[in-house]
């Protein structure tokens, strides 16, 4: 009797993660619990690409301490970097957001300056400040706030308020977005957008057709969960009611337990459809 040999090879996944409140812990960025699944993916060829409102810097760090090749995209899809590691005919860094200070002269010039007036920007304010909003020690600070595409503020108006600057903004070509703990002004990006470029790219290249996995907590990765196969939502406060193309799995545990477990699951959900 003959027996079927089934293809069990993971190295078509791309596993896009945000990192704050998904696979950092929110309070002490602790990312300990994940390591030995991040060890076991990388060993069975899926690609682990963080997708951060973080800088390159930043992201450079933490691959480093993840011990994944420094492969991510930055800035809330301002920026993929390291597309070349994965395939040497693609460039090193590709930008789809202009520079903070196109962006900024654009919001000054046209943005009504009332609601300018209450906007705090974060690069303006006193290191101790920038601490406690960040919720990060001082010596993080400057990688942090070495943005190239967006800047980071906190909004002093009402919700009525906000609503109409990020309409204002909008309509001017711009972006603002969430990330948990400050609001972001950038370019008309996404780290959804970022994601479909960068798997485009890629796959054009290598002519592989490739499977993606997403994983976020917060509202500036819905559009990245939305436009994946497979989306993960890690547990970071109360849930909102939201409703994906594909089914979402959702996490009981905070992070970075709650990484460990949408991951592992929704492996296993992959693995059960490949011997089918």
């Amino acid at each position: 009797m003959s027996v079927k040999r089934v293809n069990m090879s993971f190295d078509n996944i791309l596993l896009f993660t945000d990192l704050d409140g998904t696979l950092l812990n929110k309070k002490t960025f602790e990312f300990k619990a994940a390591l030995d699944l991040i060890k076991n993916c990388i060993s069975k060829g899926i690609n682990i690409i963080p997708n951060s409102s973080k800088t390159d810097l930043e992201l450079d760090e933490i691959c480093e301490k993840l011990e994944i090749p420094k492969v991510y995209i930055s800035e809330n899809g301002s920026c993929i970097y390291g597309l070349n590691f994965l395939n040497d005919k693609l460039n090193e860094k590709i930008c789809l957001s202009r520079n903070k200070e196109t962006i900024f002269k654009n919001f000054s010039d046209n943005i009504n300056f009332k609601l300018q007036k209450k906007c705090l920007i974060l690069e303006n304010e006193t290191l101790q400040n920038q601490i406690e909003v960040l919720g990060l020690p001082k010596n993080k600070i400057s990688k942090a706030m070495n943005r190239k595409f967006s800047m980071p503020f906190i909004f002093l108006g009402n919700k009525e308020e906000e609503l109409e600057l990020k309409n204002n903004v909008k309509a001017h070509g711009l972006n603002i977005q969430f990330g948990g703990r400050v609001l972001s002004l950038g370019d008309k990006v996404s780290k959804g957008n970022a994601m479909m470029r960068f798997i485009s790219l890629l796959s054009n290249e290598t002519k592989k057709n490739y499977v993606s996995i997403c994983v976020g907590d917060n509202e500036n990765d819905f559009d990245m969960l939305d436009k994946c196969d497979y989306p993960c939502l890690v547990k970071n406060g109360p849930l909102k009611n939201i409703n994906f193309k594909n089914q979402c799995m959702v996490s009981k545990k905070e992070a970075p337990d709650g990484w460990v477990e949408v991951v592992n699951k929704t492996l296993n959900i992959i693995k059960e459809v490949r011997t089918r």
